[in-house]
């Protein structure tokens, strides 16, 4: 996956990249629901205001989705299974059981998210660096920050 946004500061090589909703956008309303924009650092060269292409490979996208939501549900709902193998006729001990198992898995995650913070691998990269007078020159309808390019 990549996506463009604006580059808003820059600290040595580091660059802070922020993605927002596309300009003709608004159909949907959801930014104005108070939707925040998204920030990331990557390191590279640029300068604040200049626009930076930025990837993601999909599969570690879909591997963060998998983490951040299937294994918190999947501990939630063994927990309740075992629970429920337990004590059957106790619906309490099943909901109990649900809510170790649920908070298992959240500790899981939270204990290797250092590894992944430091792996390359879980690393969003800097494609690209297009100056703002030659990004804008081309108009959105070619590249929108914030959406798929």
């Amino acid at each position: 996956m990549e996506k463009v946004g604006e580059i808003t500061a820059v600290r040595g090589r580091q660059l802070e990249v922020t993605f927002c909703r596309p300009q003709d956008c608004g159909h949907c309303h959801a930014c104005e629901g108070g939707q925040e924009p998204t920030v990331i650092r990557v390191e590279g060269e640029g300068r604040v205001g200049d626009y930076a292409s930025v990837q993601l490979p999909g599969s570690t996208v879909f591997k963060a989705s998998l983490l951040a939501y299937a294994l918190p549900i999947g501990g939630l709902f063994a927990g309740m299974l075992a629970g429920r193998l337990i004590r059957p006729e106790n619906a309490l001990i099943s909901a109990i059981g649900g809510v170790i198992g649920l908070a298992a898995s959240l500790l899981a995650v939270f204990l290797t998210e250092k590894g992944r913070a430091g792996s390359d691998r879980w690393r969003p990269v800097l494609t690209k660096v297009y100056p703002r007078e030659l990004y804008e020159s081309k108009g959105d309808e070619t590249h929108d920050h914030g959406t798929d390019e």
